[in-house]
């Protein structure tokens, strides 16, 4: 992780009484970085977060770096506001492996879902009528999942923040303006493709002006008889796809809306599973190599500078020599080098021989 990275948790509601307003603000402040502070532990270290040790307050305090308000009302010895708090991520990864239980290296992010249908004619997003699709997603309410995604209301601000092309295309101006609104991490642009005799969709996960494809997997309920699974290479990216059978009628072909729904479970498990191999770290002996990323500019860098700080099986990525057209990185890492090459291409990135030379390329 790089240096001064933060852990955001938004949205911490607070309600809190004393003798006069400032006290309540205080107690409420309190209250707010443990219920954080919980709501971070849970997410990173899931089934295993009640071994993880509560700090007191004071230690607790050391690691918070921020505090936002929204929605402050303060009257005579009462205090209620939602809370932002930022925790610094070297102090909260510090005590977690202090208390020896396994974890994921980030905190769980919240996807804003942009569903996507491909006609064949072209992709619908806003479709006047209702895009099946859309609908899917907002009538989803599958508990236990690990990834939060919350589904847009598809109004006319929505409508105006971003059209079908900005979102196949990946436009990260246009999704930083939803990103906003939803208070998500992230956006999941779902592309489903939907005929009379298959569904199918790609998954292209954003934190930043480029995209993560994530690998489709197929949950146990929905497998019919004889189904595959292809991936598709087109140059630039891997697509993974799998079909879901269909049986009434939209897009030119028989879709049902339980396919739709089906495929918003497949969705679900894939995100699911993508980030939890992602991030938690896998275990075996320290290892280090030397590769190269070639570069077209200076800001393609810091893109593949801030993917590289995501994968668990890396510890670290130092930049050696940094040139015109390429930036040289040791690369320490734990596990085996293929869990390596693995950890970056769940992030975006290849890393493939050149000769004697390992170069490191987005996909």
């Amino acid at each position: 992780l790089a240096a001064g990275q933060v852990f955001t948790v938004r949205d911490v509601a607070v309600d809190e009484t004393a003798g006069d307003a400032q006290a309540a603000q205080q107690v409420a402040l309190r209250s707010a970085e443990i219920i954080a502070w919980n709501r971070l532990i849970d997410s990173m270290a899931g089934v295993n977060a009640s071994q993880v040790g509560q700090p007191d307050s004071a230690t607790l305090q050391t690691m918070v770096q921020s505090l936002e308000f929204a929605d402050e009302k303060i009257t005579t010895g009462r205090y209620r506001a939602l809370v932002t708090v930022r925790f610094r991520s070297d102090a909260v990864l510090g005590w977690l492996e202090t208390s020896g239980v396994a974890h994921a290296s980030a905190p769980t992010p919240t996807l804003l879902v942009l569903p996507v249908l491909d006609t064949g004619d072209g992709h619908v997003l806003w479709l006047e009528g209702g895009n099946p699709w859309l609908t899917a997603w907002q009538r989803d309410r599958s508990p236990g999942h690990v990834v939060p995604v919350v589904a847009p209301v598809a109004d006319l601000d929505d409508l105006l923040a971003i059209d079908e092309a900005g979102a196949v295309s990946g436009d990260w101006s246009a999704m930083q303006g939803l990103i906003s609104r939803y208070r998500a991490d992230g956006v999941l642009v779902a592309i489903a493709r939907a005929n009379g005799e298959s569904f199918e969709q790609t998954l292209t996960w954003y934190e930043g002006p480029i995209g993560t494809i994530v690998p489709v997997n197929r949950p146990e309920p929905i497998s019919p008889a004889g189904s595959t699974e292809t991936i598709v290479t087109d140059g630039t990216v891997v697509i993974s796809t799998a079909p879901v059978e269909g049986t009434s009628d939209y897009a030119g072909g028989a879709v049902a809306v339980g396919d739709y729904a089906a495929g918003v479970a497949q969705a679900r498990v894939s995100l699911d599973n993508f980030w939890s191999v992602a991030t938690t770290a896998p275990t075996g002996p320290d290892a280090v190599m030397v590769a190269e990323i070639p570069i077209r500019s200076l800001a393609e860098w810091v893109e593949i500078r801030n993917l590289l700080a995501r994968p668990a099986v890396l510890n670290q990525s130092l930049p050696l020599v940094v040139g015109v057209d390429r930036v040289r990185v040791l690369l320490r890492y734990v596990g085996s080098f293929e869990q390596l090459r693995t950890g970056l291409r769940q992030v975006g990135l290849n890393l493939t021989a050149q000769g004697n030379t390992w170069l490191i390329v987005p996909l």
